[in-house]
């Protein structure tokens, strides 16, 4: 049994008499015989209670115009920063409009089309929702579509004939027939008015001019819409428009997409800081700590001993996050297998992956520059000792350790307390960084001791990394948590009790 069409699928025996009832329907009855622009942005926000966003790049080639949620869902947005494509999250209906479109005439158009989607085609898309399991939630309305039909043979599908009826119904909507003739008329009347019987061509380029800032839409929306309202002379204007300015693209904006200010694992953090040039610069300055999922400033407005060495958040630093901690967004890559730029229909069924990242945004980068403030006037005064044991020896006095306490904090055994006290001995790089966790050493201290030794942590070896992030993402965490995290990236714990 053949499946029943359909019943929603409109069919359309008129373009322009389609483009009068819809402005009919949306208070504009007026504008089909009286010349006045069209208010399509007022028509999608308060008449169709649409969200217009517009600060995202639909497509990394300019070919995606716009799109239309007709629920929530995810739509695919292209990020210049990282040069990949990810997913922004609607939570209501919702209009986009690629933020390459910074012509008013085109961005007008492209509204025009998302409205025309929502009014004639949003039930056809519930109803397959409700009766079909379908998936489809929005549409990716691109620059070009196919004449022929985008299936074997030429037929088209339904979702074709949408696409092209609201590409050819948009101008029409922004330029009444009646009201738009009108108007061209005029202009003429008034240009030739010296010379009427004047070649209407040498002043026809004044008249795209002027009926397009009229009607608030393209130079070459207008002189298509003049030739096929009959201007013959408008054929020599109807030519495509130039793409976004290379001075426009060099400074494309952030996508809004990420969900910022969040949370994050220690493990996770440790992976992008292996990754991300800027957040290991941030961290090698030492003086941020990890807190509550957070890497925040140590400074006493921020942070304050809990007890036990552990250090929380003020009240006032989990209310003025962006100044005080470093900020990691999500963002939601598509499964490479799911998607595909060639679909016109976003699928609720799409596959995206959560993501991790840390971006050279102004937050971060004024942290940054804030961190390296800092780490002048945190930096302790070089010690006296000369040699990393007598450094150590002189911080554990201050302490109060004992032999029982250094072996508890440390891991290490009673061989290596020696060691320290006669403050000579040539001390590896790990068993000083055994020591630097138990003692809760701040990196710049525990890169003092180092250089004491003659030793740096080395950029690019994991294993040194790993030790060096222990004094930022485990700032004063004891040393079977630091000992969990090292055994739980592959890297060889502190300690347990050995001589080294």
């Amino acid at each position: 049994m053949a499946k029943a069409a359909n019943p929603f699928m409109h069919y359309v025996a008129d373009y322009e008499k389609e483009a009068e009832a819809f402005l009919t329907k949306y208070e504009c009855a007026d504008a089909i015989d009286n010349p006045r622009p069209i208010p399509i942005r007022d028509i999608a926000t308060r008449l169709m209670s649409l969200e217009i966003i517009d600060t995202e790049y639909l497509s990394f080639d300019g070919s995606v115009q716009g799109a239309i949620a007709f629920m929530k869902g995810i739509i695919e947005v292209y990020d210049w920063s990282a040069e990949e494509t990810i997913g922004y999250e609607v939570s209501q209906p919702s209009i986009f409009v690629d933020a390459d479109i910074m012509n008013i005439g085109r961005f007008n158009n492209t509204l025009a089309h998302e409205c025309f989607h929502w009014w004639r085609h949003r039930n056809y898309f519930n109803y397959k929702r409700n009766h079909e399991n379908g998936t489809e939630f929005a549409f990716r309305c691109n620059r070009g579509i196919s004449t022929t039909g985008s299936l074997i043979g030429g037929q088209w599908s339904d979702i074709d004939k949408m696409e092209w009826q609201a590409k050819t119904i948009a101008p029409k909507i922004l330029m009444p027939r009646t009201a738009f003739k009108k108007k061209v008329d005029h202009i003429y009347q008034v240009l030739l008015a010296d010379n009427p019987n004047a070649d209407r061509s040498i002043v026809t380029e004044y008249v795209i001019d002027n009926v397009a800032d009229f009607f608030e839409v393209s130079r070459q929306s207008a002189a298509i819409r003049m030739y096929e309202l009959g201007y013959g002379e408008a054929e020599a204007y109807c030519a495509g428009e130039s793409n976004a300015p290379a001075s426009q693209l060099q400074h494309r904006k952030a996508t809004q997409a990420k969900r910022h200010q969040r949370p994050i694992s220690p493990l996770d953090a440790f992976k992008l800081y292996r990754e991300n040039d800027l957040l290991r610069a941030t961290l090698d300055t030492g003086v941020f700590c990890f807190s509550e999922g957070y890497f925040v400033l140590n400074d006493d407005r921020y942070l304050f001993d809990a007890g036990n060495g552990v250090k929380s958040m003020t009240p006032y630093a989990k209310e003025h996050l962006a100044e005080c901690t470093l900020d990691f967004s999500i963002k939601l890559i598509p499964d490479s297998l799911m998607h595909g730029a060639s679909q016109m229909m976003f699928r609720s069924d799409s596959v995206f992956n959560t993501e991790s990242a840390y971006d050279a945004n102004t937050q971060n980068t004024e942290l940054f520059n804030k961190a390296k403030d800092f780490e002048k006037k945190l930096k302790r005064a070089q010690a006296t000792a000369t040699t990393p044991a007598a450094w150590m020896k002189k911080r554990m006095a201050e302490e109060n350790w004992y032999e029982y306490t250094f072996e508890s904090k440390t891991g290490l055994d009673k061989m290596n307390f020696s060691r320290v006290q006669g403050e000579t001995h040539k001390f590896t790089m790990r068993p000083l960084i055994a020591m630097g966790v138990g003692l809760g050493l701040d990196l710049q201290e525990m890169q003092e001791v180092l250089r004491l030794g003659g030793m740096t942590f080395v950029d690019g070896d994991k294993e040194q990394e790993a030790y060096k992030y222990l004094f930022t993402g485990f700032y004063q965490q004891d040393i079977e948590t630091c000992n969990a995290f090292l055994t739980e990236i592959g890297v060889p714990p502190l300690g347990t009790k050995q001589r080294l």
